[in-house]
């Protein structure tokens, strides 16, 4: 994967659910979202930021909370994160060079991130409000590993899988 880029991929049980949308909200297809005191979707946290500690996330956009014409819709689709739904996100660090993967972060806990740039990404140099667990690589991203070489710690941002974790999940059932 070239750079930190917006992905959008899933694989597990997936259930789609709808919900009403948050005022003035702005969140495209692959945000993760949480609920408003009045149950209504809304950005998980914003750009540049990790999600915070009591943060409940509902899922991951399905749809953009604004239609062709920019007007707010009534509600939207979320991939609901349940348990054994997965969701492919680039590895980041503020550091370049330490948003690398390798086999030992498998399992392990690290916090969501707002990219910038846009998107969301698992911040491996961040484990205060762990919010996901990395549970596999995006193998297409390590064509050596397939092979039985190596190419796993070199590729910076590489895209890996991850489960939100049952503290983190807003619907009852996520682990």
């Amino acid at each position: 994967m070239a750079g930190l880029v917006r992905l959008f991929e899933t694989r597990g049980p997936l259930h789609i659910d709808k919900f009403p949308v948050a005022a003035s909200q702005t969140f495209v297809k692959g945000d993760f979202l949480t609920f408003n005191g009045s149950g209504q979707l809304q950005l998980a946290v914003a750009a540049g930021s990790n999600v915070g500690s009591g943060a409940l996330i509902v899922g991951q956009a399905n749809e953009s909370a604004l239609d062709d014409y920019g007007n707010l819709k009534k509600s939207v689709g979320v991939i609901i994160a349940q348990p054994g739904t997965q969701f492919k996100l680039p590895l980041y660090n503020a550091t370049p060079s330490s948003a690398v993967f390798n086999t030992n972060e498998l399992g392990v806990k690290y916090e969501l991130h707002n990219l910038s740039s846009g998107g969301f990404a698992v911040d491996n140099g961040s484990t205060t409000n762990v919010a996901v667990t990395i549970v596999g690589i995006a193998a297409e991203d390590y064509p050596g590993w397939l092979n039985g070489t190596t190419g796993a710690g070199t590729i910076e941002y590489p895209a890996v899988w991850v489960e939100v974790r049952a503290a983190f999940s807003a619907l009852t059932g996520a682990r």
